[in-house]
């Protein structure tokens, strides 16, 4: 019926039209941003189940065949030691010194939101490591292509990778949605995100993971940081925003951590290569 109450076609859109047209609304809580981001989820975490399926069953990949010649033919002592230092940043204990250091600075310039994030986000992302490797135990790289110790642990997915790729994922967001100049916003996040796949391939390029281990891993972390942008788009608005948290301290002291935040990464990093020397 008509709005007029004569008989004729209806023409007013129906439930499943309004959610449609809702889920295009870039304004709305649950407009375009959040489709995006759950689509972008679905996308990564399939991508990470194919590769999964291929890895269960008996044979490799051709992919990391490809990827094992093309690290060997492109090898050099200088190239070597710089996928040496990529590789530590991915280490346990450098991850959590980055991590802890990421929700200071976060937390002391005003964004604790955000701080826990990132802190949640790498625990979740640890686990699920850890519990895909002990679903799928598939062995490591031949000792013979590996340039420093093999882990004892199984081979996929890369912890190393996924945690490179969650927390250079979210840090590259959040500074995304910052208000810092244009520049810094695209500059400072392909930085990071070029920092987080750098920590992947070099698990390749040292020969303790297959190319499709830390391939698998970035999808799988690339689903969890879609899966945690759509929650922000879609709650995010519910509650007060943190614009309205004031920063910690004074000026001079939050600066000061700012400065002192990288300089205990890089002694972190120091220490951990003392225990995982090249070969």
């Amino acid at each position: 019926m008509a709005p007029s109450g004569k008989p004729g076609l209806d023409l007013r859109p129906g439930p499943f039209l309004k959610v449609a047209a809702s889920r295009l609304d870039v304004a709305s809580r649950r407009g375009f941003p959040v489709t995006l981001a759950w689509l972008l989820s679905a996308l990564f975490f399939a991508g990470f189940l194919s590769i999964a399926e291929e890895i269960v069953e008996p044979f490799s990949l051709a992919l990391d065949r490809a990827a094992t010649v093309f690290s060997t033919a492109i090898a050099s002592p200088a190239l070597t030691r710089v996928m040496w230092l990529a590789t530590l940043l991915g280490d346990t204990r450098v991850a959590v010194v980055a991590t802890l250091v990421a929700a200071m600075l976060l937390a002391i310039w005003g964004h604790p939101r955000r701080a826990g994030s990132v802190i949640v986000l790498m625990v979740v992302s640890s686990a699920l490591s850890g519990g895909v490797k002990y679903l799928v135990e598939r062995p490591r790289p031949p000792a013979g292509l590996a340039l420093i110790a093999l882990p004892s642990s199984a081979s996929f997915p890369s912890g190393h990778a996924m945690a490179g790729i969650v927390l250079a994922g979210t840090l590259a967001l959040m500074l995304i949605a910052s208000s810092a100049p244009r520049w810094i916003r695209v500059s400072g996040s392909i930085a990071v995100l070029a920092v987080g796949l750098l920590i992947g391939l070099s698990r390749v390029h040292l020969g303790v993971h297959y190319f499709s281990d830390v391939l698998a891993s970035w999808c799988l972390g690339a689903t969890l940081v879609g899966l945690w942008a759509a929650a922000v788009l879609t709650w995010g608005r519910a509650v007060s925003p943190e614009s309205e948290i004031h920063p910690l301290g004074g000026r001079w002291w939050r600066w000061a951590l700012t400065v002192a935040g990288p300089l205990a990464i890089v002694f972190a990093i120091i220490a951990e290569a003392a225990v995982t020397p090249l070969r």
